[in-house]
């Protein structure tokens, strides 16, 4: 007679998956909340998308105009020669520099941020246009401690670390996860450590969102206010 096959464990620890914040959560949760991490240079980036642009246009109408000047045969050795040097510059700064910015925009105008609610914690780059997106849920039982740590001297820069009780791969994580070992901070035993730089203002406001939002508000500890 064949055994029945054991039940699964109900206790447990739900892994984490890949996720998106454009997307309805599976399953009901309430209490969600969310602190945006989309720095500053945002606007710079869509300043400098815009100025590539005109240069575009710009190295287009040089082009054109120069084209047409000598097909009509109304155009000097030396004109040629200045339009075609204008026309080099705008080619390397126009077109060459979209190059650049286009590969890159997208990852720096997307919404990211964390989302805490009923069921865990969202740290994600939300996907946009060519960029995939980069991401991972974690459910509260995973995490062990979220708190907030700063490095530095006179000026000090803040993250937020989380040390999970599972795995997370590299590419789970958003780009702007760091490691302990790459901050110089000292590593705990645990499958997963990372850190999020958060700015001074929205440190705290993070982790009030995750205090007032999971089961057990001691998964955050303090860290001693400096004097």
């Amino acid at each position: 007679m064949a055994s029945s096959p054991e039940p699964p464990d109900a206790h447990a620890v739900p892994q984490g998956v890949p996720s998106d914040l454009s997307r309805t959560p599976g399953s009901v949760s309430h209490l969600r909340r969310y602190v945006s991490l989309r720095g500053p240079n945002t606007r710079m980036w869509m300043a400098v998308a815009y100025f590539s642009a005109i240069l575009t246009v710009g190295f287009l109408v040089v082009f054109g105009s120069m084209l047409w000047h000598v097909l009509r045969e109304e155009s000097t050795v030396g004109s040629v020669a200045l339009w075609a040097f204008a026309g080099l510059v705008m080619l390397f700064v126009g077109p060459g520099s979209n190059v650049v910015v286009m590969r890159g925009l997208p990852q720096r105008i997307t919404r990211q941020g964390i989302s805490a609610d009923s069921d865990g914690i969202t740290v994600l780059q939300e996907r946009k246009w060519w960029f995939p997106g980069e991401g991972t849920f974690i459910a509260w039982p995973e995490i062990r401690r979220i708190r907030e740590v700063h490095t530095g001297g006179r000026k000090l820069t803040y993250f937020v670390e989380f040390v999970l009780d599972t795995h997370r791969t590299d590419d789970e994580l958003p780009s702007w996860a760091e490691t302990a070992d790459s901050l110089g901070l000292e590593a705990v035993d645990a499958p997963t450590q990372f850190y999020v730089q958060v700015p001074e203002d929205l440190k705290e406001q993070i982790l009030r969102m995750v205090e007032r939002t999971a089961p057990l508000p001691s998964l955050v500890e303090r860290t001693p206010p400096l004097r």
